[in-house]
């Protein structure tokens, strides 16, 4: 009998660990985003017009640096900014520039690499505007003139930039956030 009432309770005791083992508990993870912004922008690859947000600067050579601020994988990308039902310009605010800022930390001309991984050492990422000056890290661009009915391209160009003498290899990935300014 004291086996049976023994064997009652610990059987009652593996029911509830059977069942608190069924139970889990995890993460969800949200991603989107909330803006105000009055203007689609694409960013389109001048050589054959796609549409992606992705700006592909290449394998380069970590030899390819002879210095700090040399550059290497020089690629060309546009903004383009078209006007219709989601984007109503104003014909006396048709001054346009854009700030770029570093998600990976940077400064000056510098846009920092994603630190995941074993990214490269001594590189960055830079942008320069039509002007072919550096856009700084949180400034903004020269003033690109919109067109009120039409789309308009705003042409930049992106490298890798050595920060130091010399250049680690590895993924060289970075991502940037901009804003269009509209005046």
């Amino acid at each position: 009998m004291k086996t049976s009432l023994f064997a009652l309770p610990l059987a009652l005791g593996m029911g509830l660990a059977a069942t608190s083992a069924f139970a889990a508990d995890g993460r969800i993870n949200f991603t989107g985003n909330i803006n105000s912004a009055t203007c689609p922008i694409e960013i389109v690859n001048p050589d054959n017009g796609n549409v992606s947000n992705l700006v592909s600067l290449g394998w380069v050579d970590s030899t390819d640096f002879k210095g700090i601020n040399t550059v290497a994988g020089e690629r060309a990308f546009q903004m383009r900014v078209t006007p219709g039902s989601a984007c109503v310009l104003d014909p006396a605010k048709l001054d346009a520039t854009i700030t770029f800022n570093s998600v990976y930390g940077g400064g000056g001309n510098h846009y920092g690499l994603k630190p995941t991984g074993t990214p490269a050492k001594g590189v960055a990422v830079a942008i320069k505007d039509a002007s072919g000056n550096y856009v700084e890290n949180g400034d903004t661009s020269v003033i690109y003139q919109l067109d009120e009915t039409n789309p308009t391209l705003m042409d930049f160009t992106a490298m890798y930039i050595a920060t130091a003498a010399t250049v680690i290899p590895g993924p060289a990935d970075s991502d940037v956030e901009f804003t269009l300014h509209i005046n």
